[in-house]
This record gives structure tokens, sequence and C-alpha cells, in this order.
């Protein structure tokens, strides 16, 4: 055998392929006199097997030169080889390999890339000691997505919760019309897409769950990886209770006739139900019948049995789905994405065939200049961003750690904002259509409910003929109020002491971005459409589809974060789900108490976004400023083996924490300027009525947002008093492993 040399050119590196072939093995033990030779030669080099491994640490920097002339046989000097010795040899090995895949792939650095070469080199280091420490603990390796089809289908499976949809389409009606929507792609561009490749980056570049990449970043950020979880289990705790309402809803479709398209009458001391009577619409009554809502917030209860079985489905569905993790999740997600978009297309052709919808539909085109310098608008549309892409839960980061590293997640993010775009302008015409017939319809049954009571009252003598109302056959809506404003002041005025006002503009503009107004209002219309039973069945699977494929990826979210930190959940994935599930559904029963939906909307109008808030400010912070926003993209370009766009630097450090600070005080400022109010049914008038939250909810959401954020502030206690720095020094660079090897191995003997 012929000795090495240590100044071998990087070209010799064609030869590498061999190596794969020359992996020693018990069965493919050299000669005595190979043997001879290799210890002589090792004896020349004065440099053993063991002084190599300890000499790792301290001179990294020799050792990668020594990469491209590293031959397995000098290794073997003995004739028994140990297991151990064995898979240290493999693994310098496969690290030799891809050095010099990075060598051949790789264009020649310039003189300012040569700095972002150096903390690289101890991925070589990493993989080695994460290697021996995988084959000790016993683990399995780290999952990796099958395909990126896959991975963007989950995180495309993240964005599209019904709730957001409905906020977007109540924003865009409130906020001016087009100038929101304007507002809204340039906070996309701003400070959206720049966080969304933010979090991506930094889970890719890890290769490291959600909960402890952020110590590696910066030791003060420590806890933000911790606070996430915690607000992602308790988010998807009581996001779970909108779907046990679809599927209590679907458990009614098949009815003959479904109950809210008709007065639910209840027997009593009188055999009727005069709250039904008296109810303007039975799908009022229905959905409070259906929650079993109090009267106050402050009413307590045992929570509802029918809905507590269906919570309990809605639980079981998604462990089912979750049971195999991250390897069969993406084929579920083919069904539960493709079939919520052709239902909206349907929906979309069927709306707007309908009569009755352009009212809706002109809000489309509607743009007020005046709005566009509305700082209120604007705050909106920011805080309906980072909620769109789900940025701070945690989930995009988890998912990304499971990605190749070298995946290009600045494309991706593009690719995520625009589907984002593309989902919200399919919804929002069906949406808007929706509004304007129901709108127009209401109207015009409160023009012929006030003429048929106008006309009763003339004939009993209370009013007099002079306000007689006309016929109605013909557009109901514009010809009464025509008549009513041709009335003398006094007249008009008498009549509108005694029936109410029909203003189809007042009336469409009652939207709410609430579930209780999407189940209201999208039930009420469809019943009057031909064929409803089969409308509600693709509305209700429209929902239950889009709701699943959200609360499986926060799910699934919470499951990668504690597998990656805690080593007993890796043992256990299928028991790890099944207890997750069985905890989240025991916290989700006070959603389901008389006075749940109350607990809901506090939850969802009142609490998460000043959380949310926070730990995206941390997460800025941590990479911007702890870890350094040129260092990591320099990181970062070195692994793509691209340039990114230089700006993402200036948004980073500058735009995005300014930004995000201006909206975490209009938070604060929402929170503080009044009383916090719900809309309750009030049984007595049998009229929806807003109350106050006690004083003491303020305590609870307060104590919440504190215990969720504690962990952060724990973390800057923690540094300060051992004198950790703020900015990450060399020593705590991010570092990464190569799980994909094999990858970076083929594209070397493709280029060779």
């Amino acid at each position: 055998m012929k000795k090495s040399k240590v100044g071998r050119s990087t070209k010799e590196g064609e030869n590498a392929p061999s190596f794969a072939k020359s992996r020693a093995s018990p069965s493919d033990v050299p000669q005595e006199s190979t043997l001879i030779k290799a210890s002589e030669s090792c004896t020349e080099k004065n440099v053993s097997m063991d002084t190599r491994l300890s000499d790792m640490d301290s001179n990294l920097g020799g050792w990668e030169d020594d990469l491209a002339t590293w031959s397995p046989s000098v290794w073997i000097t003995q004739t028994q080889v140990s297991e151990t010795r064995m898979e240290k040899a493999q693994a310098w090995e496969t690290l030799a390999l891809e050095a010099q895949a990075r060598i051949a792939l790789q264009p020649k650095p310039s003189v300012t890339e040569l700095s972002t070469v150096t903390p690289l080199k101890q991925e070589s280091l990493q993989l080695v000691k994460r290697m021996s420490q995988k084959s000790s603990e016993g683990f399995p390796p780290r999952l990796l997505w099958s395909s990126k089809v896959e991975y963007l289908l989950a995180l495309m499976g993240y964005m599209v919760m019904p709730s957001g949809i409905l906020r977007f389409v109540t924003c865009w009606v409130h906020k001016g019309s087009c100038n929101f929507f304007i507002a809204y792609i340039l906070m996309l561009l701003g400070i959206g897409i720049p966080l969304l490749f933010l979090e991506m980056a930094v889970g890719q570049r890890a290769q490291q769950g959600s909960m402890d990449l952020w110590k590696n970043l910066s030791p003060w950020f420590g806890g933000v990886g911790y606070s996430m979880v915690m607000v992602c289990f308790i988010s998807n705790t009581y996001l779970n209770v909108f779907n046990s309402w679809i599927l209590f809803y679907m458990s009614h479709i098949f009815y003959f006739v479904a109950p809210w398209e008709k007065c639910p009458l209840q027997k009593n001391s009188s055999d009727f139900d005069p709250e039904c009577e008296q109810a303007t619409s039975y799908t009022y009554f229905w959905y409070r019948q259906t929650l079993k809502a109090s009267d106050r917030f402050e009413d307590g209860g045992q929570p509802s049995f029918s809905l507590g079985m269906f919570l309990f489905l809605s639980w079981c569905l998604i462990c089912a789905f979750m049971v195999s993790g991250i390897k069969s999740i993406g084929k579920i997600l083919c069904v539960l994405m493709v079939v919520p978009y052709f239902i909206m297309i349907c929906f979309l052709i069927r709306t707007l065939s309908m009569s009755d919808t352009e009212y809706g539909l002109k809000y489309l085109l509607v743009l007020k200049v005046a709005s566009i310098f509305d700082l209120t608008m604007w705050c909106h549309a920011g805080i309906q961003v980072l909620f769109d892409i789900g940025l701070g839960f945690g989930p995009i980061v988890s998912f990304s750690s499971h990605m190749h590293d070298f995946n290009n997640c600045l494309a991706d993010a593009i690719l995520l904002a625009l589907f984002k775009i593309l989902t919200l302008l399919l919804s929002t015409p069906v949406l808007l259509s929706i509004l304007g017939f129901w709108a127009t319809i209401t109207t015009h049954h409160c023009c012929k409910r006030n003429t048929k009571k106008l006309i009763t009252l003339i004939a009993q003598g209370i009013l007099p003929p002079e306000v007689e109302p006309p016929d109605l056959q013909n557009n109901p809506t514009t010809v009464y109020n025509s008549w009513l404003n041709s009335l003398p002041p006094p007249l008009r005025s008498a009549v509108l002491n005694i029936v109410p006002e029909c203003n189809i503009q007042k009336q469409f503009l009652k939207i709410e971005d609430t579930p209780r107004f999407l189940f209201l209002i999208f039930t009420e219309v469809i019943s009057l459409l031909p064929g409803s039973a089969f409308w509600n069945v693709l509305l209700f699977l429209l929902l239950l589809g889009l709701g699943l494929c959200s609360n499986l990826m926060f799910m699934l979210g919470n499951i990668l974060a504690l597998q990656d930190t805690f080593p007993f959940c890796r043992r256990q994935p299928r028991m790890l789900t099944v207890c997750l599930s069985m905890a989240m559904f025991l916290c989700g029963l006070i959603f389901i108490q008389p006075s749940g939906i109350y607990y809901f909307s506090l939850l969802t109008d009142y609490w998460v976004a000043g959380p949310i808030m926070v730990i995206i400010i941390c997460e800025t912070l941590a990479v911007a400023w702890a870890y350094g926003a040129k260092r990591f993209l320099e990181d970062m370009m070195v692994l793509l083996g691209r340039p990114i766009f230089p700006g993402c630097d200036w948004l980073w450090r500058f735009v995005c924490p300014v930004v995000l600070l201006a909206l975490l005080m209009s938070i604060f400022a929402y929170l503080v300027q009044g009383p916090l109010v719900y809309m309750a049914w009030d049984s007595s008038t049998s009229k929806e009525v807003a109350r106050l939250f006690p004083e003491w909810s303020l305590i609870l959401i307060a104590g919440l947002s504190v215990f969720v954020l504690l962990p952060i502030p724990a973390y800057f206690a923690y540094c300060l008093t051992l004198g950790i720095p703020f900015r990450a020094t060399p020593s705590h660079n991010l570092l990464t492993t190569k799980e994909a090897s094999e990858d970076i191995l083929q594209g070397y003997k493709t280029e060779s």
C-alpha cells in the first residue's frame, strides 16, 4: 500500500466515491503484511487513531484539509476491529465525502465569504458527536419529510384556518375594502414574508425542535421556545371546539328538514316556546340551543354531554390522523386540502349565479383614498398578516427543522405567501356574495313584515290612512324606503317609532369575525337555496376540512417540539399522541359548558394576540441582534449556495422590530381603552345583547399571558445572573447536522 500524501490537491477528490466501496468490515480484514505496512505508515506519521479523535476539537481546520487524502486502510492497525471504532471510521468517511462534496460543488468563496465558512467547520464535529450520542441512547434518527410536496402541504394546511378567512373578510368590509387589501399586501411584503422566511430558515439551519434552538441563537432568548409550545397548546385546545360544533351540526343535516330551518317548539307550561315565537331568526335560537349557552359569562354549569361526545370524536379523528406522525400526514393532507378547495370553487360558481348578491360583490371594488391614512386600518392589516401566516405559534419552526437544511426556504416563503393571497381572493367573493344575498333577503323580509304590521295598525285605527304603504311585489326594499322617505317628517317619525328601519347597508355591516356569525349566516342563507340539504353537506365538509387541517398542524407542532426536547417522548410517539390528545380534550371541556362560548370569545378576541406579538418580537431580536442578521444570512448563503435578498438584513434589524412594537402598542391600547364586551343571548327578550366581561376576566387573561410568557424573562434573569453576553459569541454558533449526506454524495457523484 502506498503512503498517503497530505498535500494532495482538491482535484484528486474525483476518486472520492471509491471510498464508499472500501469500508472496513470484519469480513474484509487485510492480510498480515498489509496490516504491518499500514502500522508502519501510521508510525511514520506519529498519529494514531485515538490521537486523531482526541485532537479533533483543537485541530478542526487542519483536519478538514486531511480529508482529501484520508484512506480507510490507514486506520486498520489490528486484525480485530471493534464495533465502536468501525462506526467512528464510517462516520469519518461520511464526513470526508461531505467535505469533498462542498469543495467540488460550491464556487470559490470571495474574501468576504471566507469568514462565513469557519463556523461551518464545526458541523463535522457536531455530526460525529450526535451520531455517537444517538447510537448510545438508542433513539431513531431524526425523521425528515419524505418529499417537499408534503412539507409544503403541511404549511399550507396550517395557514387555512376558517376563522382567519372570516376575519379577513370582516376587515375588508369594515376597514376600507380595497384600501385594506392594499395595506395587507404591503404588510405581507414588509414583515410577513421576511418573518416567515426567518422562522423557516431558523428551523432548517438548526435541525432542532422549537424549544431548544433559540438557546443556540442566544441564551437570552432560550425561553421563547417554551412560550411557543404553551401558546400552541392552549390555542389548539379551544380551536378544536370549533370542529366539535361542526360535527354537531353535521349530525342534523340528514333530517328531512334541518332543525334550524323551522321553529323548534318546546313544550312548557304554555305548550309553546315564547323565545322561539319572538325570535327574529330561527338560526339564532338553534345556535343558542346547540351551545346550551347561558345568559351571562358568570353563569356556570356542567359541560354539555352532546357537545362533549362530538368534542371527543374530533380529538379521536386528530389522534387517528396523527398516530404515524410525519410519515403519513402528507397523504392525509392531500385529501383534507384538495376537498375544501374544490368545494370552495363550487360555492363560488353557485353564489355568482345567484340573484340579489350584487350589493355584497360591489365591496370588491370600493376604494376610499382617505382611509389610506387611517393608522387603525394599518394595524389591523399587520395583525391580520401575522395571524394568517401563523407566526409565533411554533409549528413553522418545527416543520422546517425536519426539512433538509439546504432547502431554498426563501422561495418556499414567497410561494406560501402567494398561496395565502390566492386563497383569500378565492374565498372573499364567496363570502361577500353570500353576505350580500343575506342582507338583501333579510331587508326584503323586514319591509314586508313592516308593511303587514302597518296595514294592521291602520285597520285598528292606531295609525292614519296616510301612512298606508304601497304594494311591494317588485324590489320590496327600494319601493318601501322610497315611500318612507317621501312621508312628511311627523308621519315618518310616527312610523319609525312603531316599526324598525329596514336598511340594507346596516344589515350588511353586521358581519362579525366570530364563529357564531359564520354558523348563523351560512346556515340561514343555505336554508333559502334550492337543494339546501346538499349545500349544507358541502358547507360543513368545507369547514370541517379546513378546521381539521389547521388543528392537525397545531398538534403536529406540539408533538415534534416535545419529541425533540424530551428523550422519553421519542420512545413512545403513539402514546405521546394519545396522551396529548386526551389532555387537550379534558382542557377543552371548559368551552362546552353553558358559559364556554364566552370563554372562547375571551381568548380569541382579547388574549392570544398579545403573547403571540411578544414571541414574534423576541424571535426577531434573537436572530437580527443577538445572533446577528448579517451573520445568519451569510450562514444561509453558504448552505443554499446562492445569494439571498440583501434587504432581509435591513428588514429584520429595523423595519420588523419597529412595526411589531407599534402593533403591540396598538393591542395594548385596544385592551385598555374601553371595557371588554361580548355578545350574549338574553332569554327574557329572545335577543342578543352586548354585555361586559366581569373584572376578574381581565385578571384571567393577564394571568394567562404572564404564565405563557414567564420563560422569556426567566431566561433573561438567568443570563444576567451568570453574566452571559446578549450577543452570541462564536462558541454559541448555530450548529447543524447533515442528515441528508446521501443526497450530497449523489450530487457529488453527478458533478464528478
